[in-house]
């Protein structure tokens, strides 16, 4: 049976009001669609009011200026981070290994664990490596040699940290991503592709988060580095001697070429890639599916392949879905002038 919390109890969570039975106690969120009578929904703007009309939600949030609404509401200045608040209240706990080193784990002797680090299942951890307090180490993750691992962090199962990488803390790594792969890089020589060793690391900063089967690739020499709150999706690729930002977002299939600085606060689209050595700085954001070929200066928002000014990318999309019209006009223009000059060439 799942807990059923008041509405008072959320507002407080979400830093909110309540309109209505304060008393009332809901046992979920849901979306206004499938809400049933014992869960709460939300609603971010005032555009998306009539679907509560047919919602069976018990409670609603909304925005504190928000209108009449047929249930209760808990009324917040942001709904959305309400939202992220209650959530948290009901998540269910995550499965993870005890505190302590599963029997089947290898950890090597010159190896430092930290105080309230949970191993789990054949786990690998190499020389001279150093895992922080509380970190949780899923099956099959595998630390190499000299690698750094700060405090707090989560490793889902499969994950892979190669050698000489550091990360710092609360960092979260999911499933079968990898780090300190060796850069793609390669030099065409007496008829064959040479590889070129790739010497250098990755630093993976505090609070970043990568998704499931993403690579990050270490520095053919230096450091790949990874900023600050950066929150990468799943299958994201990252190139050797990248420089990302703090607090950026790359969504889903997004490539980053070679030696690409990102500024702080950037936001790529799913699927956009980004041509190597260029540079975006702060606060660019991409359009999904854009191609990047230049650099793009502070705060531009971008679209398209190869990508341009957003507003001027849609610009271009309505004229290009007009082209069969303009042909047709075209066409008769060309008719038209023709047997007009055809008619003064027989006078």
């Amino acid at each position: 049976m799942r807990k059923k919390l008041t509405l008072a109890v959320l507002a407080k969570a979400a830093g909110g009001t309540v309109r209505g039975p304060a008393t009332l106690r809901v046992g979920g969120v849901n979306t206004v669609s499938e809400a049933r009578e014992d869960e709460i929904t939300w609603v971010s703007e005032d555009r998306f009011g009539k679907e509560l009309e047919t919602s069976r939600a018990g409670a609603v949030i909304v925005p504190s200026a928000f209108g009449a609404t047929p249930m209760p509401a808990v009324l917040c200045e942001d709904p959305q981070l309400g939202v992220l608040r209650i959530l948290e209240l009901f998540a269910p706990s995550v499965p993870r290994p005890p505190v302590g080193v599963d029997s089947t784990a290898r950890i090597a002797e010159t190896a430092a664990i930290g105080q309230g680090a949970a191993i789990g299942p054949y786990v690998m951890v190499g020389e001279r490596a150093h895992l922080g307090r509380n970190c949780v180490l899923h099956a099959h993750v595998c630390i190499g040699a000299d690698t750094s691992i700060g405090d707090d962090c989560a490793l889902w199962p499969g994950v892979v940290i190669r050698e000489r990488c550091q990360l710092g803390d609360r960092v979260i790594i999911h499933s079968n991503a990898v780090i300190g792969t060796d850069g793609f890089g390669y030099h065409f020589a007496e008829g064959r592709h040479q590889k070129i060793p790739q010497i250098g690391t990755v630093r993976i900063e505090d609070d970043v988060e990568i998704g499931a089967n993403s690579c990050v690739d270490r520095a053919k020499f230096g450091t790949t580095v990874v900023g600050a709150g950066t929150k990468i999706d799943n299958l994201v690729m990252v190139a050797h001697n990248v420089h990302i930002g703090s607090h950026c977002i790359l969504a889903g299939q997004v490539g980053l070429s070679g030696s690409v600085k990102l500024g702080h606060y950037v936001m790529l689209g799913g699927q956009v890639g980004v041509a190597d050595h260029l540079v975006l700085q702060d606060r660019v954001r991409a359009a999904a599916q854009s191609g990047l070929t230049k650099n793009v200066p502070a705060g531009q928002v971008i679209g398209g392949t190869p990508a341009t000014e957003h507003r001027a990318w849609l610009r271009e999309q309505v004229q290009l879905r007009r082209l069969p019209e303009l042909d047709a006009t075209v066409k008769g223009l060309i008719q038209r002038i023709e047997r007009l000059e055809s008619a003064a060439n027989h006078r």
